[in-house]
């Protein structure tokens, strides 16, 4: 079966899927379930809706990303009508229904510090995906970030299920994870915030490993007004020594810096870690042994107290490792940066972390064959490394050799 096949969805309901149920899903609304027949694992869910513009859900059905849900297919309901709208039943892959939210509260025992990487590289290799398309995710958070068998899924910003933006929410006086140039918008009353939403991103999803990390609930980090606790967030930050790596934390601390303009991008973030991302993909535990970092040159930067109500703030654009002495100094240590005054290697070894829990965590795994989106099936493979670089390869069935993925035609079939 060739990668542009189109397929007939009418048939493969009929034969490869059975209906499960109905049900009401937290974030989803009213769906029915369907489960794939030769593999119990896949399932996907449908939908009944006005829809305004088709356009939307075609745009959906272009983004192709193993950690972002699958716009699958669309059809017309001829059985409802409306004096404005016609009604159509569209098709996504199921997310399930456990969270980062709901696994984080029944884990007695921190996160296993693998899982938490496995977790930063798929997120960020999905938003800087994104990114390269001038999409932002919008609206990260513990509930949105599904972690499935095979590997972590996102559920970014859908208007088709109102799944609306952070800031959004915040507009509609709900507590929501800003950034914070999102709440000096949202202290003006701002409908249409002009910031970079990308970095606006990394600030949040830094958050959600502070939560991840500490086991806290986001909103310790806000006030009632949705305005930073930022005394809180410097004390978690300290703690997160305590069961993890020095490199994680000073990875989180890089993603909280207030600044915009110093904070990094997602793609400036995938470049420091995909030579971390190798060395996971190789079952080398990096963040427990310094040898298999990149080497570090000492700079000694002054560090801000909390009493100033700051989150400390770095260099842009430089991978960031924090020390914490005993007596409250810090030291910050920037990789690929001279300092004339002292040129030598930092001696400086990580303790081996203690890891707690045998609790299953999302990982990632090996992929397996699913129905794929835009009505075509095909073998979806996670990024593979090769000579020219990070690169998605897609695979048909029938072929061994990776091949660019086609866009087909949208059909759209009458019940």
């Amino acid at each position: 079966m060739g990668n542009n096949m189109v397929v007939d969805w009418n048939d493969q309901l009929k034969n490869q899927f059975i209906k499960d149920k109905c049900i009401e899903h937290d974030l989803l609304g009213s769906i029915e379930i369907y489960t794939y027949i030769p593999d119990e694992q896949v399932k996907i869910f449908s939908k009944t809706l006005q829809l305004m513009d088709q356009q939307y859900f075609i745009e959906k059905t272009k983004l192709n990303h193993p950690n972002l849900f699958r716009a699958l297919f669309i059809e017309k309901c001829s059985n409802f009508c409306s004096r404005d709208q016609d009604r159509y039943r569209i098709y996504y892959d199921y997310p399930g229904e456990e969270t980062l939210e709901t696994l984080m509260k029944k884990k007695q025992k921190p996160f296993q510090e693998s899982a938490l990487w496995s977790i930063i590289f798929q997120v960020v290799d999905c938003a800087e995906y994104l990114q390269n398309q001038f999409k932002s995710i919008s609206n990260i958070s513990l509930n949105t970030l599904y972690p499935q068998e095979k590997n972590l899924k996102i559920l970014e910003v859908n208007h088709l299920f109102n799944i609306i933006s952070s800031y959004d929410k915040a507009l509609q006086n709900c507590i929501s994870i800003l950034s914070p140039e999102q709440i000096d918008q949202l202290e003006r009353n701002v409908r249409f915030p002009q910031i970079n939403n990308f970095k606006s991103d990394v600030y949040a999803f830094g958050i959600v490993l502070l939560c991840l990390t500490t086991k806290s609930d986001f909103k310790s980090f806000y006030n009632q007004f949705n305005q930073l606790e930022k005394n809180n967030i410097f004390q978690s930050l300290q703690t997160i020594k305590i069961n993890y790596s020095e490199l994680l934390q000073g990875l989180i601390q890089k993603m909280l810096i207030d600044d915009p303009e110093e904070r990094q991008s997602w793609i400036d973030l995938k470049k420091f870690l995909d030579p971390y991302k190798l060395l996971q993909e190789q079952e080398q535990p990096f963040y427990l042994d310094v040898k298999l970092c990149p080497q570090i040159t000492p700079q000694v930067p002054l560090v801000q107290s909390p009493q100033k109500n700051q989150i400390n703030q770095f260099i842009p654009n430089q991978p960031q490792i924090v020390n914490l002495a005993q007596s409250n100094q810090q030291t910050l240590w920037l990789p690929g940066v001279s300092n004339n005054n002292q040129i030598q290697q930092i001696q400086q070894g990580y303790q081996s972390n203690i890891i707690y829990g045998q609790e299953s965590s999302p990982q990632l795994m090996k992929p397996q064959q699913l129905i794929y989106n835009n009505n075509v099936l095909t073998n979806y493979q996670s990024p593979q490394i090769n000579n020219q670089g990070n690169k998605f390869i897609l695979q048909s069935p029938g072929s061994q050799k990776g091949i660019d993925f086609v866009q087909p035609t949208l059909n759209i079939r009458q019940e």
